[in-house]
């Protein structure tokens, strides 16, 4: 049976599926029509590694949900094609439960945990949990933003305190003598803010109704070197790896999202300080591994947030002043 790149979700393989297909036609999988495909048995190669990294056990999960989760892979597919379509790669029947192999430690969600907690209430400034420069800085190599997509534009947003829009002057970031402790900046080391459109920069200052919003737009001067921490398991192509980095990545994802998701979750202004905590001391070693600011998602728009570690590279061209016509609340009863 044939299958085609939009089976996977994944830009590695869909590379190697162009480079392999010699037609065009209907995929047997996702249905889609008219595109490069080919057998599905000629991605054994890159699928066998994959697979390598589990074990048959009596509880656990099946092999699809397993690599739909750890890797993003088949999303556009249900668990039945999805799993048709890898028994077909591999010429294997899936039928039985999974986990993670018994030499890999899969306990990295607790290590975050345990490195926030010392941070918190222990080890405030050389934390013994913490990653290591060689050990952070090897695995964000694998999620630098690709420059052709950093956006030609970031914007910047601030209230205005008194009616009247904010002089281009200041809506650069804040004098380090006054600059309060941020998502990625501990006190006193002031950051960029900026969001990738100008919806996200304004929804991410919380405004009220009727307040008036000065947005500024800033041009990039220079590349810029950004770690992408949108979404780790689908930055990385577990295809483009050898077998020790795939086992080295598969060690680190949990915490590489975790940082990802340190960064976008809603925190109460109240714990901010010390919530905080864990994503300043990474984000101020990521600075120390030659990155020029990190990319996280954004909770309240529909945007990306964009932490710049370094200003100059960046230049505030025109400022636009908005107000805020409504505000919208979602909520749940607790």
């Amino acid at each position: 049976m044939k299958c085609c790149s939009n089976c996977f979700n994944d830009d590695f393989l869909a590379k190697q599926i162009k480079n392999l297909s010699k037609q065009n036609g209907d995929c047997d999988y996702c249905r889609t029509e008219n595109i490069e495909i080919i057998n599905s048995i000629e991605l054994s190669d890159y699928f066998q590694p994959l697979i390598d990294l589990y074990d048959v056990t009596d509880k656990g999960k099946s092999l699809v949900d397993l690599l739909k989760k750890d890797w993003i892979l088949f999303s556009s597919l249900d668990i039945g094609l999805a799993k048709l379509l890898l028994e077909d790669i591999l010429n294997t029947k899936f039928d039985d439960l999974y986990i993670p192999k018994a030499n890999i430690n899969f306990s990295n969600i607790l290590n975050w945990q345990d490195f926030k907690n010392e941070l918190k209430h222990d080890n405030r400034y050389f934390p013994k949990k913490a990653p290591g420069y060689e050990h952070l800085n090897g695995l964000l190599q694998y999620l630098i933003l690709p420059s052709e997509i950093v956006p030609h534009y970031l914007y910047r947003a601030r209230i205005n305190e008194d009616g009247n829009p904010i002089n281009i002057d200041y809506m650069g970031k804040p004098p380090a003598k006054i600059s309060t402790a941020g998502r990625a900046n501990p006190i006193g080391i002031p950051y960029l803010y900026t969001a990738s459109n100008i919806s996200t920069a304004i929804a991410e200052i919380r405004p009220h109704k009727g307040d008036g919003v000065t947005v500024a737009k800033f041009d990039i001067l220079e590349p810029l070197k950004l770690a992408d921490l949108r979404n780790p398991r689908q930055s990385i192509s577990p295809f483009a790896l050898d077998e020790d980095e795939l086992n080295r990545i598969f060690l680190d994802l949990d915490y590489l999202c975790h940082l990802g998701e340190e960064l976008s979750k809603p925190i109460l202004p109240r714990e901010a300080h010390l919530e905080y905590l864990s994503s300043q001391y990474l984000c101020e070693l990521i600075k120390h591994c030659g990155f020029d600011g990190v990319v996280y998602k954004s909770s309240v728009g529909d945007g990306d947030n964009f932490a710049i570690f370094y200003d100059e590279k960046l230049k505030a061209s025109e400022v636009e002043c908005y107000q805020v016509n409504n505000v919208n609340f979602d909520f749940d009863i607790i």
